[in-house]
């Protein structure tokens, strides 16, 4: 019985002193877009249709930071006689995509990278295993750019771009840059932070002359046999002009590192594709993946042309080489664009429509309503919104048929989303 009264004593005590400790940590909350600005707005006004003027230039010219960069979370740092702390970030409902930041303590904040938009992330600021500071990141936006280091470009997730059937592309499959190891040289600590992001396996679009000696930045393997799938795939070069689309050997290309997706995703790994400014090449693949997972027009355009924010302003935009594949693509057989993409990668591609099944759904999620990315939202029922309504590639409706998110350019010639029910 004494034995039973000095346990419960101790334990008595214990949760006292931890309640009292956990007490003393300080919790801040934090809540930020973390597209930057210049790209928060271009992301926010832009509506294409097809063979429009790039306007771009119109959002780029003032930048006064690296617009290929999202914008960073700034956390207070507790003040404490050392060097550097760690912060430890994951996701608040999964408990995934956890990340740690070794931070200095020479300024009094700590800015912080690389997270996914519109998710709530629990922190805590660490002194070795002692918790000083915890809260929550309140993370905005649609736009996963990352900062890799000073020395890379252009890099980006292609997840967040929203799909015709009202899903979302998933976040942390397939990510999108510039090389790592030719012109631009990643740095050690670079190269980890795409690690933590989760890559596994690394696509090289690059060609014979620019691509060095052919090897991965991150040290995987292009060596397999028929039961081990490879890490890294050099290509070879891959097709960047309109009129590669319609000629068999660039089609080749495509085909293989679509195998080479395909057969990374099945055994979990994500992917970060590449050719040296991740502009052309990788935009180009960029777009027929986007536009195979259903992806409408207006958007698959704002992707190819994000990567004009890391560029001075005498690089012109090239949306008119994107026209002319969408012409192209237009051609194809289907209702929908997305049918007309699954056409080009049947017919044109000979992938097999497993594979596109597959990819499909292993690369998309329900939107939650409370993430939909619709901005400048309005909700309508009147059919007189007939005569200025638009759908999501830019085509003027004539007959409402069904509910749905459409675009509606107001007298202005402002263009919204709208909600019709």
């Amino acid at each position: 019985m004494k034995n039973k009264i000095v346990i419960y004593l101790f334990f008595s005590i214990f949760g006292i002193l931890y309640s009292y400790s956990q007490s003393k940590v300080l919790t801040q909350n934090y809540e930020i877009n973390i597209e930057n600005d210049a790209v928060h707005q271009y992301m926010m006004d832009v509506i294409y249709a097809p063979h429009d003027l790039s306007v771009i230039d119109n959002y780029r010219k003032d930048l006064q930071y690296r617009g290929d960069w999202p914008k960073p979370v700034v956390i207070n740092l507790p003040q404490i006689n050392t060097d550097s702390l760690f912060i430890i970030c994951y996701d608040d409902e999964t408990l995934k995509d956890s990340m740690t930041f070794h931070v200095s303590t020479e300024n009094k904040t700590a800015q912080l990278y690389n997270f996914i938009p519109n998710r709530t992330y629990r922190y805590q600021i660490k002194d070795d295993n002692d918790v000083l500071q915890q809260g929550k990141i309140e993370t905005k936006g649609q736009l996963r750019m990352i900062k890799v280091c000073n020395t890379v470009n252009n890099v980006r997730d292609i997840g967040g771009w929203n799909t015709i059937d009202n899903k979302q592309i998933r976040y942390g499959k397939i990510f999108r840059g510039s090389d790592l190891n030719g012109t631009h040289i990643a740095t050690e600590e670079g190269i980890n932070v795409l690690r933590e992001l989760g890559v596994g396996a690394e696509l090289d679009l690059r060609a014979w002359y620019n691509a060095g000696n052919n090897t991965s930045a991150f040290g995987f393997s292009s060596n397999f046999s028929s039961e081990e799938v490879a890490r890294y795939f050099y290509s070879s070069n891959s097709g960047q002009l309109p009129s590669h689309m319609s000629n068999y050997t660039w089609q080749s290309k495509w085909r293989q590192e679509f195998q080479f997706i395909i057969n990374n995703l099945r055994e979990g790994r994500c992917i970060y594709e590449h050719c040296v400014q991740g502009k052309d090449r990788t935009g180009f693949l960029s777009f027929l993946l986007e536009g195979l997972l259903g992806v409408p027009y207006t958007e698959l355009v704002k992707d190819y042309e994000l990567t004009f924010f890391i560029y001075g302003t005498n690089i012109k935009s090239t949306k008119d080489t994107i026209d002319k594949v969408f012409d192209y693509i237009d051609t194809m057989d289907g209702e929908t664009l997305r049918d007309k993409f699954n056409t080009y990668f049947i017919n044109k591609i000979r992938v097999e429509q497993s594979d596109i099944d597959y990819f499909r759904d292993n690369m998309l999620e329900a939107i939650k309503p409370e993430d939909a990315a619709i901005r400048n939202t309005e909700s309508a029922t009147d059919d007189n919104f007939t005569n200025s309504i638009y759908d999501l590639n830019g085509r003027r409706i004539l007959e409402i048929r069904k509910s749905g998110i459409y675009l509606k350019k107001d007298n202005n010639g402002r263009v919204y989303k709208v909600l019709l029910h």
